[in-house]
């Protein structure tokens, strides 16, 4: 099991088992929901997490691929805890943003994608022996 919060602890998160990916996007919407040059995400089936205190807000996007993409994020502090859709590739789970894991240790680990490279920063190198893809798909 793994625990998060966001960084005033208003609102916390359990889930367990292994992530099924581990997923570095560099996409424009992610910069500036984060505002930083890429989100790192654990997907994690819905049936795995839940919220333990606290009630997040919900806000939407939609991606530059037409996808519409939902966050979660704590009414006090503002730190998105989550992402999720509907569509098809995502309506099972949910994107869970690596750096409100309590757990340090777990965002060291490497991702096994990197998404949306026609968007990395050219300061940002690429993760070596990741698999890369310009887009989403």
């Amino acid at each position: 099991m793994a625990a998060g919060s966001c960084v005033c602890k208003g609102v916390t998160y359990e889930y367990t088992g292994e992530p099924t990916t581990k997923a570095v996007c560099h996409c424009y919407e992610c910069q500036k929901l984060t505002g930083t040059g890429f989100t790192y995400n654990f997907i994690v089936p819905r049936e795995n997490f839940k919220f333990t205190a606290g009630t997040p807000k919900y806000n939407s996007f939609t991606q530059e691929s037409g996808v519409e993409v939902g966050y979660r994020f704590c009414p006090d502090c503002g730190t998105t805890l989550i992402k999720e859709s509907e569509a098809e590739m995502f309506k099972s789970v949910y994107m869970v943003q690596a750096g409100t894991i309590d757990s340090h240790d777990l965002i060291k680990e490497k991702p096994t994608v990197e998404l949306w490279t026609c968007h990395r920063a050219e300061w940002i190198q690429p993760t070596p022996e990741v698999e890369q893809k310009a887009e989403f798909v």
